[in-house]
Order: structure tokens, then C-alpha cells, then sequence
């Protein structure tokens, strides 16, 4: 029994190494007779064409313990013949354990012998030590271990102790660490790596790091082209294919680290960002470890939050059932600087930047003392919390003069740029005929242009194009080249990554895309016809933010800012990401924008809605969205079909994201679509003319015609309750808006087609309006839901006339009158409710 154990044991190390060596290249086989000896692993390596077609023979030795001298001398007297008759040209002795130094010298003697554990057999397979010394020579190049503060959850545990201790456990599932911008993320990526980077050098049996900066490549969406690009492309690691890394991985060989995942969404759907996620998941196999790092606001909510990490989708009943053929992700959440790392942080980074300086009061070493018992004073407490401001805020604190304890993030950002672009005119050999202003001009906009192709961070001198250098530089006169000229003004805001490749720091990069819509005048730009969409599903939460500060800081910039929501108005044909259009409601609540008459474009009427609810989309809640959509569907009356389709587009697409069964909620808004005097006109119009249908037009009377197509009224559990058929109702409104948003309805399950109200809270809804309608007016219209003959005369009609003679050029269609717009310096009735 118990050499039946051992055997298969045995046999099983066996299987596993030639695994390895057929993932590696090797065309492999086992128990295999070479000359007179049974050969564990045969492989035949045929890759390296100088050296030609390579035969090897690989004996595996699970051995219980170090592996003595004996079995090397054994498997020398085995091999060693075949090798010196030619049968085979090279003979791996591979150890499960470790080898005694008496074994390891004796394959010294025999040529094309050798003897290795299995650990360094697979560092050989994939040479990838000069990869790790890339990462250590870049951390080192750095500094950052000589300023770096131990980042904690916000649980209050280090970070790093927490990560090593999941490393270390058993069938660890992915991890994520998530935290807004700035909290310190990457930087905590680079010294993990590095720092395992070292051991791993030293110790061939530690995991390696491979660090995926997602940002600085998301053009590449297959794991097979993102780890190529990192170890063939950048690094040039030997022998590495993609294959052999996948099973080296399986095994427990390395630590892949994802950084800033984030960015890699950047522009994606929430179907195709998981879509993206489910291909980098596809090492989480046998002993593998990933790391993920990104920023918490890449969640649109917490639908999709638990959709991705947790691995759990809510069904259009409510319930939540588990994703199929995955498990859930781990989380844990990095919190800022407290005080105390605040000022450790200050008093070790500030010496190091005032280092730089080559004159200025920066250069007193008392006066740099002071400037860090400044910063340290607690008045300063709010913009150090975050690492990234920590750094912005002692590069402007070498400058005399310039602290202000009252500074909004937002002029940090702007300060922190001004002085990095005069810190680099100051070196010698800049141009000075390119000023600040043109080079901040030319990064800005060359932020956007990155921003708008998938939120990359990383391009090269070549793809930049000439039209950015030459609008930057249009009233500079110089006698550069193009790329010269390129490369004069990539320098301050942009690090070179090397000869040809530059990269922006991600929220240095999104507040100067931030600084290019303001100063281009956002909506102004006629570079697109589709230029609506396609910034809308660029910008991001964070970018969103620095447009809003920006645009609120300074007087011009408000009135810019609110020539904004006109243009909006005048914009058609679009279809545009909902978590972009939070921008203009966001600029609305801070520039106290009350939209009076909305009626003039749908989009008006949806930043109406958003602003009066509070909502960030059609799924939200409040105790007021009812009420609200109720509001607006009256108002919308003798308004044109676009401005009645938007309320109602609006409306389906709210009760598209829960199942309501006819409370007092939805009724409010589902009454308001009754037209009482038109639909009073048809019921009499039914009675006294019995045999006539009364036509309902769609361009006549949209509203109408849109409940007719939408409602059937009908008896169910002895109750009579109107169905709205909400695909109905959406589809209707589609067809007539020129406008919309994309990807606001989770596709994962379906939405519920149809909800249902009691007729009876139909009238009650009525009554409670305001002004309440009379019980002699809802009396007038009960035929309606009572009497089925009734209701059968009473039809909508959709009419499209279409004629093969050229018809008259349509007249120009009236000028549409200037929105409807006022300041307001308190926050809407409507908008507190919620």
C-alpha cells in the first residue's frame, strides 16, 4: 500500500513536470525507453533553429527530503553514456526538494548533465531575472523608499502585511485593492513589486512579481497581448511565451499585479468592462495569485460593484443568484494619509525635492525645517490626506509666498502644473520661445486627445499629431523641427518612459483634459458632428469634477459655463452614456441653474428630472421621482412630441428598473398621462357616435396616441387594473426622439416588461393633483376603463404620407427661443425632498 502511494506519487511530479516542459516549447513524452534506459520525460526542443533540433531526457526525483549524492551518482552511471553515444543530448536530473551541494557537483564532470529542483527548472524555462531587475533598478531610480509611508486598509491593517498573509494562504482568490484617486495604489504596486523583486532574485523558490500597468497599455484587451507587451515588448524576457508563463503560473510562480483597472474602463460599457475582466481572470488558476488595484468610482453602483467582485447579478424580480463558472473576488479598501503619515511623509519628501532647487530659499536647510513645521501645523490636514496632493502641496511649498491653508484641490492641481512647466523652462537648453502658456495649452490638449482614445496615459513622439504642436504654437515664431519642435513640448507635465515613449501621471492627466473642455468652451468644438457622445463617454467621474471647480473659478468662466446649457438645447441625433451627461447636472447644481422651461430639447427635459430628484440615473429612488415625472408629463402638454416623448422615455425608463405592483409611487406619474380633456372628447364623442372610430393621431396628439398604444385595461383577481406595457411605452418614445442614452438598462437580466395600477388609484392620483381634477371630470372619463366597446373606438393611427414626386423644399424651421434659464442661490424644493 504504501509503495502503491509513493509510485503514484511519484508519477504524479512526473506528469507535472512534463506539463511544464510541453507548455514551455518541449514536444514531450513519458515512460519512454532511450537506448536501454526508461526515460521519465522525453522532450525534443526544436525553437532554438542555431542550435538545431535539441533531444532531451528529464528524470523526475520526488524525493522525501534533500537529494543525496547517491542518486546524483546513480543518475551520471544512467545517463551519462547515452549522452556521450549521441542518443540524447542533454540529461535533467529535477528535485521536488532541494539538493544536497555534494549532488549539484557532480554533473560538473559529465557533460550535458545536469541536476536542478524543480523551482529553478521553471525560472529557466522563462528567464525572467532580468525583468525583476528592471523593476528594482526603476524603484531604486525613484527614490520612493526613502520617503515611502506604509499605506493601511481602512480597517487600520497594513497593507502590505495583509496582502503577503493572502499571498501566503490557501486557494486565495483574486484580490482587489480599491480607493479614490490618489490614495497611493500604484505607489504601493511598485514597492511591492520591487520589493518582491529582491527576494525573488535571491530566492528562486519566492513567487515573482509582474507588474501590468493597465493605463499605460489599455489598447490591448486579451491577457496574451497585455503580457507580451510587458515581458517581450518592454522588457525582452527570454524565452517567454505566453504558454509556458500560463503554466509556470498554475504552479504558484508568480504574483501578476494589475494596476489601475480603472483606467482599462475607461470609456467601456459595464458588460464590456467585465467582459474585459473575465479575459484578465483567466490565470486565476490552481495556485495562482492576482492582485488587482483601481479606484472605487469605476462601479457605477452597487449593482455593478457586486457584479463584478462579489460575482452576483440581480434578476429583474430582485433577487440575486451568483454568476455562473466563477468564484467572487476578495476586496479591501486603502484609506489616505492620517495626519501623523502626513507630516512623516512631508519631513522625508520635502528635503529630498528642496535638494533639487539650485537657489531660493529652498537651499536653507532652516528654512526648508520651517517650511515642514508649516506644513505640519494642522492647518494644512485636509490636502494632505491624499498621498498625491501630499506631493503636489511640498512642490509648491519650495516656492516663497505661495502656501494658502484655504487652497481647493482644484488650484492645487493648478499651481502644482504652472510650477512643474516653470520649473522646466528654467533648465538650460529649453526653448523660451515657448512660454508656459503654450506648453500648458499643448498638454492639455494633448491630455484630451489621449483621454478620448480609451483613456490612454502612454503615446509616443510619433502618433502625437502636428495639429496639437502647431494650435498650441500658432503665434510662436521658432525655427524648430516638427520633432523638435514635439519634443520641446512634451517636457513638464508628461515624463519621458524612454527615448520615444512618454506617459501622464493618471490625475494629472485628467485635470488637464478637465482644463482642455473649459478653455475650448466644452460644447463649442466643431471638430465632430458626434462630438456630444464622444465626449460624454470620455469623461469620468474625476474629470467631471475638476470641469465643475474649473468652470466655478472665476466670474468669466461662470457665464462660459452657463452658454453651456443653451448649446445643449440646440443638439439633436445623439446618444450618449448616462454617467457622462452627470456632468452638465452637476455644472447645473454648482452654477445654481434652474431649468424653467425645458421644453425645447429632451435633453433639457432629462437635466430637468436629474436635478429636481437628485438622481444620477433612471435607477435611483428618491421620494420625490414620481412626483417629479408626474410634474413634467403635465407641463409637457402643448409642448411638441419630442418634449412629451422625452417625459415619457423618461418614465419608462424608471419603472424599467424596479417591478412596482400599483402603489401610491408610480400612480402619480402614470395618472398624469391622462389627457382628461381630450380623452373626456373621445369617450363623448364614442357614446353619441357609436358607429364612428374616434381617430387619435399621432402627430396630432402624442401623448394620447402614446397611451393608447401603451395602456390595456383589463380585469385581474377581481380587481380592474390598467397594464402599461413599459416596452411598449419606451419603443413609442424612441421612434419620435431625435436623442437618448445608451447603457442606462442593465442588459444581464431582463427588465420587467409591464406593470400594473388599479383603475381605483388612477382616480385617487387625479383627485390629489394639482389643481385636483373633480370628481365631475374623472366621471367623464370612467366609460373609458368601464366600457370595452367604448375603448374599442377609440384608436390610435400613426400616418405616413410618401409620394415619388419631388417634394418643395421644407420651410426653415422656426428659431428655436433661448432656454429658459435663472440662478437660483438655494437648492431646489424638489431636490431637498430627496
Amino acid at each position: 500500500m504504501i509503495g502503491h502511494s509513493t509510485t503514484k506519487k511519484g508519477d504524479a511530479f512526473r506528469d507535472l513536470v512534463e506539463r511544464v516542459l510541453s507548455s514551455a516549447g518541449f514536444t514531450t513524452t513519458t515512460e519512454t525507453r532511450v537506448g536501454y534506459k526508461h526515460v521519465d520525460v522525453h522532450g525534443i526542443w526544436s525553437r532554438d533553429e542555431m542550435a538545431g533540433v535539441q533531444k532531451y531526457a528529464f528524470e523526475a526525483k520526488d524525493y522525501q527530503g534533500t537529494l543525496p549524492l547517491s542518486e546524483a551518482t546513480q543518475f551520471a552511471a544512467d545517463y551519462g553514456p547515452l549522452v556521450r553515444e549521441g542518443e540524447i543530448d542533454h540529461a535533467w536530473l529535477i528535485s521536488n526538494g532541494p539538493v544536497s551541494p555534494a549532488a549539484r557537483q557532480v554533473p560538473e564532470t559529465v557533460r550535458g548533465l545536469q541536476i536542478m529542483t524543480f523551482t529553478e527548472l521553471q525560472r529557466r524555462l522563462l528567464l525572467i531575472d532580468s525583468y525583476l531587475r528592471d523593476l528594482v533598478a526603476a524603484h531604486e531610480r525613484s527614490q520612493l523608499e526613502r520617503y515611502y509611508v506604509r499605506p493601511e486598509t481602512t480597517e487600520g491593517e497594513d497593507l502590505e502585511t495583509h496582502v503577503r498573509e493572502w499571498m501566503n494562504g490557501a486557494d486565495a482568490p483574486p484580490l482587489f485593492i480599491l480607493g479614490s484617486y490618489g490614495k497611493g495604489k500604484s505607489t504601493f504596486a511598485s514597492h511591492l513589486s520591487a520589493s518582491m523583486a529582491r527576494i525573488a532574485l535571491e530566492d528562486p523558490t519566492a513567487r515573482a512579481p509582474i507588474l501590468v500597468r493597465l493605463g499605460e497599455i489599455s489598447d490591448e484587451q486579451s491577457i496574451e497581448g497585455l503580457l507580451g507587451k510587458v515581458l517581450a515588448s518592454q522588457h525582452r524576457v527570454t524565452n517567454y511565451h505566453f504558454e509556458t508563463l500560463r503554466a509556470l503560473n498554475r504552479v504558484g510562480r508568480f504574483l501578476l499585479i494589475y494596476d489601475g483597472f480603472d483606467e482599462m474602463k475607461h470609456g467601456m460599457t459595464p458588460a464590456k468592462f467585465e467582459q474585459v475582466l473575465t479575459e484578465l481572470m483567466k490565470l486565476d488558476e490552481e495556485d495562482a495569485r492576482i492582485l488587482v488595484l483601481g479606484r472605487d468610482t469605476a462601479f457605477h453602483d452597487e449593482a455593478e460593484f457586486k457584479a463584478i467582485i462579489d460575482g452576483v447579478q440581480r434578476t429583474a424580480a430582485g433577487r440575486e443568484v451568483p454568476v455562473p463558472r466563477r468564484r467572487p473576488y476578495r476586496h479591501i479598501a486603502i484609506r489616505g494619509f492620517t495626519p501623523d503619515e502626513a507630516r512623516d511623509y512631508v519631513t522625508r519628501y520635502l528635503p529630498i525635492r528642496a535638494s533639487e532647487e539650485r537657489d531660493g530659499p529652498a537651499t536653507d536647510p532652516a528654512w526648508v525645517s520651517q517650511r515642514i513645521v508649516e506644513l505640519g501645523s494642522g492647518r494644512f490636514d485636509r490636502l494632505l490626506e491624499r498621498p498625491v496632493h501630499a506631493q503636489m502641496l511640498c512642490e509648491i511649498a519650495i516656492q516663497p509666498d505661495q502656501l494658502r491653508a484655504d487652497m481647493s484641490v482644484y488650484e492645487l492641481f493648478d499651481s502644482f502644473v504652472h510650477y512643474l512647466l516653470l520649473r522646466e523652462l528654467d533648465k538650460r537648453g529649453r526653448d523660451r520661445d515657448f512660454p508656459i502658456e503654450v506648453r500648458r495649452k499643448f498638454n492639455a490638449s494633448l491630455a484630451w486627445w489621449l483621454w478620448e482614445r480609451g483613456g490612454a496615459s502612454t503615446t509616443t513622439l510619433a502618433d502625437i499629431p502636428q495639429t496639437l504642436c502647431d494650435a498650441a504654437a500658432k503665434e510662436v515664431r521658432h525655427s524648430l523641427a516638427r520633432d523638435e519642435m514635439r519634443r520641446e513640448l512634451i517636457q513638464g507635465c508628461l515624463v519621458e518612459k524612454g527615448p520615444n515613449t512618454i506617459y501622464f501621471h493618471r490625475s494629472l492627466q485628467e485635470f488637464l483634459a478637465a482644463e482642455h473642455l473649459i478653455e475650448t468652451d466644452l460644447l463649442q468644438r466643431t471638430a465632430s458632428n458626434n462630438w456630444l457622445m464622444e465626449m460624454t463617454s470620455a469623461v469620468t467621474p474625476e474629470v467631471i469634477e475638476f470641469v465643475v471647480a474649473g468652470a466655478s473659478a472665476s466670474a468669466q468662466r461662470r457665464e462660459k459655463a452657463i452658454a453651456w446649457f443653451d448649446a445643449l438645447g440646440d443638439i439633436s441625433a445623439e446618444r450618449v452614456p448616462l454617467p457622462g451627461f452627470e456632468l452638465f447636472v452637476q455644472l447645473a447644481r454648482a452654477l445654481d441653474v434652474v431649468v424653467d422651461q425645458p421644453w425645447g430639447s429632451p435633453w433639457l427635459v432629462w437635466l430637468s428630472f436629474l436635478m429636481r430628484t437628485g438622481a444620477r440615473d433612471f435607477s435611483s429612488r428618491g421620494r420625490n421621482t414620481f412626483t417629479v415625472l408626474a410634474d413634467l408629463m403635465i407641463g409637457s402638454r402643448g409642448q411638441s412630441r419630442e418634449a412629451q416623448a422625452a417625459v415619457l422615455y423618461a418614465l419608462a425608463r424608471t419603472l424599467f428598473h424596479s417591478t412596482p405592483s400599483g402603489g401610491d409611487r408610480p400612480v402619480s406619474a402614470v395618472a398624469a398621462m391622462i389627457p382628461l380633456r381630450r380623452l373626456r372628447e373621445a369617450v363623448e364623442g364614442a357614446r353619441v357616435k357609436r358607429s364612428e372610430r374616434q381617430i387619435v393621431r399621432h402627430a396630432e396628439d402624442y401623448l394620447f396616441w402614446a397611451l393608447l398604444r401603451s395602456w390595456r385595461v383589463e380585469m385581474v383577481d377581481e380587481v380592474l387594473v390598467v397594464t402599461v406595457d413599459l416596452s411598449r411605452l419606451h419603443h413609442d418614445a424612441m421612434t419620435v426622439l431625435p436623442s437618448g442614452f445608451d447603457n442606462d438598462i442593465d442588459q444581464s437580466f431582463p427588465s420587467p416588461e409591464a406593470i400594473q395600477v388599479p383603475v381605483q388609484n388612477l382616480y385617487r392620483a387625479l383627485g390629489a393633483q394639482k389643481p385636483p381634477i373633480s370628481e365631475r371630470d374623472i366621471d367623464a372619463i370612467r366609460p373609458f376603463f368601464n366600457d370595452p366597446d367604448i375603448r374599442r373606438l377609440i384608436s390610435p393611427v400613426h400616418v405616413e404620407r410618401r409620394s415619388v414626386v419631388r417634394a418643395a423644399p421644407p420651410a426653415a424651421p422656426p428659431e428655436r427661443p433661448k432656454l429658459a434659464l435663472r440662478r437660483s442661490s438655494v437648492t431646489t424644493s424638489d431636490a431637498a425632498e430627496n
